[in-house]
């Protein structure tokens, strides 16, 4: 992993080359217990966790809710827009993560067409999927650094999937 930190006397600035990922000035007694929380949330992770789609590593809902809820964090999920009609549902949702003073936030949004669902079901399944498709997306967004690393380190290696 290429780091760079740039330390002033009280804030960090937290450059991953790899990941590209950019950890804005922290409080210094913040920027333990945001490392903390990211390596707590890759010792979470299991290959069970993700699945290939069209050729690209995924991380399953049920991967990424385990993330969401069992790291010592706070977070929020607000709905921000709903639109449902007989064709299709989409939510677009807010979700905030608070570790320490340091809140990141993510906008989303989830869309699920009725004949996705072809006949089993009705507009509220239509409508959860469409507000877990929207929250996958922002728990990703707030988490990317970490599943970008599990995948590029246990899931592909030299170029090749596993």
């Amino acid at each position: 992993m290429n780091k760079t930190i740039i330390n002033t006397t009280e804030e960090l600035l937290e450059i991953d080359a790899d990941t590209g990922e950019i950890l804005v000035s922290a409080d210094k007694s913040d920027y333990s217990q945001i490392q903390l929380t990211k390596v707590k949330a890759l010792k979470l992770l299991t290959n069970k966790d993700f699945v290939m789609i069209n050729g690209t590593w995924e991380a399953t809902r049920d991967g990424l809710l385990k993330i969401l809820t069992s790291l010592p964090v706070s977070y929020s999920w607000t709905l921000i827009e709903t639109v449902i009609n007989d064709q299709l549902s989409t939510i677009t949702g807010r979700l905030s993560v608070t570790t320490g003073s340091i809140t990141r936030t993510a906008d989303s949004m989830g869309i699920c067409e009725f004949s996705e669902l072809r006949g089993n079901g009705g507009k509220h399944f239509m409508n959860a999927r469409a507000e877990t498709r929207a929250l996958k997306r922002a728990i990703e967004t707030i988490f990317g650094s970490v599943i970008n690393y599990y995948v590029v380190n246990y899931l592909v290696k030299g170029g090749e999937r596993c």
